[in-house]
């Protein structure tokens, strides 16, 4: 049953053309899931579709009530009854809700009215991951038609069958779910890499002959003087016949070069790799030992208790409901209070929502210059990563966006001279594809990491260890290479191949140290990446 039907959508925003789609169908039972990069024109298009915006150009038929769930704006709907308690909505106005309450409340509101089509844009933000899971079961139950976009890879592979990429303002439809939608894509880049190979190694064939072919004829010498009239004559004619049969065979291999369909070279992803010589290591066991510490805002105690310790080079994942303490204790790690202790010789980067940590009078480029050991190619590597392209980093801070200041804030910390990063809900205002570019990074990154977060993605795919605010008493648990937490057991065969590796470690770093030969330094660089994600394997 067709839901909706849109045709010719064309939206400008000043020269750019941000939307040029030809037409779109929704039907009953359709759950899809609007990919694109920040600033493809996502919102912009759901606006459109849901009557909330208008387009330079559009002709938009429903044929059924449509619920919009925004971003940004508050709702001021009422919500009561089963759905306000299934949704946690708290009585009173918005302005003294939380943001996971706001948008709780906005999806409540949107599903009461029992809609036909359910469009939202952005709507696991500030959720939680019950609030996210609870968001889940409720979409894929759905009767109508859903349209939503989402930085969450989990829920858009959970609740969606069909993938819309927006890309230069045109929209390319993909059966399946985001998983499959990449493998498509992963098939046509290969595919495109085969079709370039084999134009060029047509070219090269076709040039070669052509090459071939004029030196052949440039060797038909001249008749000798010796020769007499008549013999010079025919010689002179019997040669500028084999020339000009040789010059026509040339020319056309020139022109099927020219016929050949020029195929352009995919773009080859760099991979990230931190310079261990700039790299400043912990030489500590431990980088951070949380010591039965309370977790408390002034006199309020979140967590009368938190325990474990974080082994230099993991990635603990502080995880838990809103408002249970996450944050807090990532500032008391920053602060080195509360109970806990952080290695002596540890330095600490810290990446907050507010991102302060930005000069506004200089460029990207310059921000990240200013604390950083690395090499500028390197930093601009990192920085392509996180979609600044080559013009981008030449931006002042000042007027970046808000999703532009949250990546180089970002990348300011990764960049920093430090070894162990807190992150405060690091993919936050991130687009899919960006996020997988950021765990590309953090994967890389040689130090150790701690990071609150709700993204499961994130959790699933970096984490080695975890501590939960969901317990009465957070406890840092191992992440068991099939996902499941467990306690750290102590097996003496895993800890002395982790003294093994530390120690090659040491020896490795300080032979990094004093290398002067760059093809030395590389071998090193890549032996030191080698053990540490061995570490990380036992520590697993």
């Amino acid at each position: 049953m067709l839901l909706m039907k849109a045709k010719e959508i064309k939206k400008s925003v000043g020269a750019r053309e941000l939307l040029n789609i030809k037409g779109l169908y929704l039907y009953k039972g359709d759950r899809v899931g609007l990919v694109g990069n920040n600033g493809a024109g996502k919102s912009t298009l759901l606006r459109i579709l849901a009557g909330e915006g208008k387009a330079d150009l559009a002709t938009v038929e429903t044929y059924g009530s449509v619920a919009y769930v925004p971003q940004l704006e508050n709702e001021n709907e009422a919500v009561a009854g089963e759905l306000a308690s299934k949704w946690h909505v708290p009585d009173g106005s918005v302005q003294t809700m939380s943001g996971g309450e706001q948008t709780r409340k906005k999806i409540a509101a949107a599903l009461a009215s029992d809609p036909h089509i359910f469009i939202a844009d952005e709507p696991t933000s500030h959720l939680d991951i019950d609030g996210i899971e609870q968001l889940e079961k409720e979409l894929t139950a759905f009767n109508g038609a859903v349209l939503l976009t989402s930085h969450d890879k989990v829920l858009v592979n959970k609740v969606c069958t069909t993938i819309w990429e927006l890309e230069d303002g045109c929209l390319t439809v993909y059966e399946g779910n985001y998983d499959h939608y990449l493998k498509q894509k992963q098939a046509n880049k290969q595919k495109a890499h085969k079709e370039y190979e084999a134009y060029v190694q047509e070219k090269n064939r076709l040039e070669q002959a052509a090459k071939q072919i004029q030196a052949k004829s440039a060797k038909i010498k001249k008749a000798p003087s010796r020769m007499g009239n008549s013999e010079a004559r025919l010689h002179k004619r019997s040669s500028g016949v084999q020339k000009a049969k040789l010059n026509r065979a040339a020319e056309a291999m020139r022109t099927r070069i020219e016929q050949l369909e020029v195929k352009e070279k995919p773009k080859e992803v760099e991979p990230i790799r931190f310079d261990m010589a700039q790299f400043p290591t912990l030489h500590s066991k431990r980088a951070v030992q949380f010591q039965g510490c309370p977790v408390q805002i002034g006199a309020n105690i979140l967590k009368a208790n938190v325990h474990g310790e974080v082994p230099t080079g993991a990635r603990l994942a502080i995880i838990g409901p809103n408002g249970s303490g996450k944050t807090t204790l990532a500032r008391q790690i920053v602060d080195r209070s509360g109970g806990l202790h952080v290695a002596a010789p540890a330095k600490v980067g810290f990446f907050q929502q507010q991102q302060e940590n930005l000069h506004e009078g200089k460029t990207v480029l310059e921000n990240m210059i200013e604390d950083s050991p690395y090499t500028q190619t390197f930093i601009r590597t990192v920085l392509s990563r996180l979609a600044f392209s080559r013009d981008e980093v030449d931006k002042k801070a000042a007027v970046l966006s808000g999703g532009e200041r949250v990546r180089a804030s970002l990348a300011k910390v990764f960049l920093s001279n430090c070894n162990v990063l807190v992150l405060d809900e690091p993919t936050n205002y991130l687009d899919i594809a960006t996020k997988d570019s950021l765990l590309e990074v953090l994967k890389a990154y040689p130090g150790t990491i701690c990071f609150v977060t709700h993204e499961r993605a994130l959790i699933d795919d970096l984490a080695t260890h975890i501590l939960s605010f969901a317990d009465e008493e957070p406890t840092v648990k191992m992440v068991a290479q099939d996902g499941k937490e467990h306690k750290r057991d102590g097996a003496e065969e895993v800890k002395a191949a982790l003294l093994a590796v530390e120690l090659k470690l040491s020896e490795t770093l300080g032979r990094l140290s004093t290398a002067v030969d760059e093809h030395e330094k590389q071998e090193l660089d890549q032996t030191f990446q080698q053990l540490l994600a061995e570490k990380r394997r036992l520590l697993q």
